[in-house]
């Protein structure tokens, strides 16, 4: 079945939250694509286990869909014709790339929300950089309720930003091919490009080139 709803946010960063608690916890970002606010939540311990996420940066990402993306304008654009897939999008790094990273430590700058605090607050300084946001839109029916987090409305916002294929059991809905989730920065002046990429432990890097279904299912 795959993400429904999975495409492209082109924003600029106002705020951020982090989230340290043990249960479902997500790192939340405020950010603004021209009249409109969303709420980026990225999954930052898996449910499965081992809870580490694998996280990937690249400072200096270089792929032919930058170009591309500097053509779109702020906003949401829903299954563009750019995206992300970690397996066969010669994305520039294997899960053997990848490093594990844990929730909360102490001391600075050694779990995933001192590492995501480092660019999404330089980011927030910036005065110039944009955010790429690959992942699924949600919105809240009630259009008068106010975001939980940041109380911007109506509430909506990018989840899913992570690997969205090799799943298995109740997340194997999710799989596909072609609709990853990432975060890429840009900064213009100086043409730099930052990619963040994340993936769960339990996920299969062996897919099928069709639905994205690990072809091994574990018993």
């Amino acid at each position: 079945m795959g993400l429904q709803t999975y495409g492209l946010l082109k924003c600029k960063v106002i705020n951020k939250q982090e989230d340290r608690a043990n249960y479902q916890p997500h790192y939340n970002v405020h950010v603004q694509a021209g009249i409109e606010q969303y709420r980026i939540s990225i999954n930052i311990k898996s449910n499965n286990h081992p809870s580490e996420l694998l996280f990937y940066a690249n400072d200096d990402f270089r792929h032919p869909m930058t170009t591309k993306l500097k053509e779109f304008g702020f906003g949401f654009f829903e299954k563009p014709d750019v995206f992300i897939d970690y397996i066969r999008g010669n994305m520039g790094f294997k899960r053997e790339n990848m490093s594990k990273v844990l929730l909360d430590l102490q001391g600075p700058n050694n779990d995933v929300n001192d590492i995501l605090d480092t660019y999404i607050g330089a980011a927030i300084l910036s005065l110039e950089t944009e955010l790429y946001v690959f992942g699924a839109k949600w919105t809240n029916r009630n259009t008068s309720e106010p975001d939980q987090i940041f109380g911007f409305h109506p509430s909506m916002g990018i989840h899913d930003i992570h690997m969205n294929q090799g799943n298995y059991g109740r997340f194997q809905g999710d799989n596909g091919v072609g609709q990853d989730g990432c975060i890429l920065l840009h900064i213009p002046s100086k043409d730099q490009w930052i990619g963040l990429f994340l993936a769960f432990q339990s996920q299969s890097w062996e897919t099928d080139d069709r639905t994205g279904d690990m072809k091994v299912v574990k018993s």
